[in-house]
């Protein structure tokens, strides 16, 4: 990348510190971790809960920064460091994003929802790399200073750009929306993450429909048409996905084997069967907003179903791998309510030589909603075909109670702690079993997937 200092002062209402006219000098690498080394950079310092980057301000002079944000206008003045005062370093940050955003003409798809936002991603990105350069978020760098660090990364050679973009409060997907001006919006569904600072499902649909705020004039919209909450927002020129054959594109005959996933998808003019390799009967869904985007952007038929067998999951999501003689399924990246169900499903199909076990931790960020959703996925688990349950945390044992209180098939378990379980693992995990791990971020039970593939 390359932004003077004249246009960094300009897009961010910035005003140089130094006394020496810099207005010429250019920027090649915008940067927040002081830690990081780079190239003629501009560091821009976030004031965190815990930490504060403008007290490492003087430590990235030696990794490379020639230019550093501060909105302390009394900032020390350090040789050799061009110093910008600004109101707000994490407003001026968005509006770097939003001026460098600018400077590029290729497509912007922007994909939120309460669940599949990363693995839609994914997916599209796959697809449309079959016949055009693709720029995309990676890992989930999906909020406000991963939404920007993503768009630094853009070149000129790209032609199109896949942001992910997530948020927690209202007015965040706003401010995203606004920096990454899509010319396609996606809402995957609305789900009941981050229900606790939310208020309700309603208050979920709200803030995703801020998303649509930065839509371009001619921008296309796409939603989950079996969601009656988005249903109810749909306008006219809006695309539906689902299973419900009322939607625009829609999947019928879906089954899902080992790592395998297939179905036929009808669109508005044809139909064709897909193979993507990934388990679970949500990657039609997934797979379904790829191919819409795929044949707004002109590519075919054929090109698309390559694109879907090319899919690679992503790390620690819906991950089968083979230890000896034991299947893990590693989902332990994060949770919900509906991304448990989809992996309970997940499981309950996957053909295995033994038990089938679920490994559950605590879902986060419910709020007032905690007891009766994890109530309520109890109750989901108790009526499917598994043989273990193992519940970790304190919100999860109500899951652990409730399926004990209603099913007499499937044995069930509650471990206090992660430590508790892996100090269980011999007891609890046999040879030839199928287990799924899976809770919200904040429980670590990757600790459980390590401690299994070592022992294995």
């Amino acid at each position: 990348m390359q932004l003077s200092i004249k246009e960094i002062l300009v897009c961010t209402n910035g005003k140089c510190l130094n006394q020496e006219n810099n207005e010429h000098v250019l920027i090649e690498e915008i940067f927040i971790d002081s830690r990081q080394r780079v190239y003629n950079g501009l560091f821009v310092p976030i004031k965190g809960k815990k930490f504060d980057g403008h007290d490492y301000i003087q430590d990235v002079i030696a990794m490379g920064a020639i230019a550093t944000l501060t909105s302390q206008e009394s900032s020390t003045i350090y040789p050799n460091l061009i110093t910008i005062f600004v109101e707000d370093t994490k407003k001026a940050l968005l509006n770097l994003a939003e001026y460098y955003n600018e400077k590029f003409n290729q497509k912007v798809i922007a994909v939120t929802g309460s669940v599949g936002k990363t693995t839609t991603k994914e997916m599209i990105a796959t697809v449309l790399e079959t016949k055009f350069k693709v720029h995309k978020t990676i890992g989930n760098y999906n909020n406000d200073i991963g939404v920007p660090k993503t768009i630094f990364s853009l070149s000129p050679d790209d032609e199109i750009s896949v942001i992910e973009m997530g948020m927690n409060h209202f007015n965040e997907l706003s401010k995203l929306t606004q920096v990454a001006k899509p010319d396609f919006a996606v809402i995957t569904n609305i789900g009941t993450a981050h229900i606790e600072n939310l208020g309700s499902r309603e208050g979920i649909l709200k803030a995703k429909l801020e998303i649509l705020e930065g839509l371009k004039p001619d921008g296309i919209v796409i939603i989950n048409g079996d969601e009656p909450l988005l249903l109810e927002k749909k306008q006219d020129n809006w695309i539906t996905f689902g299973f419900s054959q009322d939607s625009d594109y829609h999947a019928t005959n879906v089954t899902s084997y080992g790592v395998i996933t297939e179905a036929v998808i009808y669109t508005p003019t044809t139909a064709f069967k897909i193979k993507v390799p990934s388990p679970g009967q949500h990657m039609a869904l997934n797979a379904m907003v790829a191919i819409i985007i795929a044949e707004k952007l002109g590519i075919s038929q054929s090109d698309i179903t390559k694109g879907l067998n090319n899919y690679k999951t992503e790390k620690m999501r819906m991950q089968i791998t083979s230890h000896s003689d034991l299947t893990l399924i590693d989902d332990t990246y994060n949770a919900s309510y509906d991304s448990m169900v989809a992996a309970i499903k997940v499981l309950e199909n996957y053909i295995t030589k033994n038990r089938r076990i679920a490994v559950l931790g605590d879902i986060f960020e419910l709020g007032d909603y905690t007891e009766r959703i994890h109530r309520k996925l109890g109750e989901y688990i108790s009526e499917r075909r598994l043989n273990c349950v193992y519940t970790i945390g304190a919100a999860s044992k109500v899951t652990c109670d409730t399926i004990s209180n209603l099913s007499d098939n499937i044995e069930v378990v509650h471990f206090d702690s992660k430590e508790d379980f892996i100090n269980s693992l011999d007891v609890c995990i046999k040879p030839s079993d199928t287990v799924l791990i899976k809770a919200s971020r904040g429980m670590h039970l990757e600790e459980i997937v390590k401690a299994i593939r070592k022992e294995r």
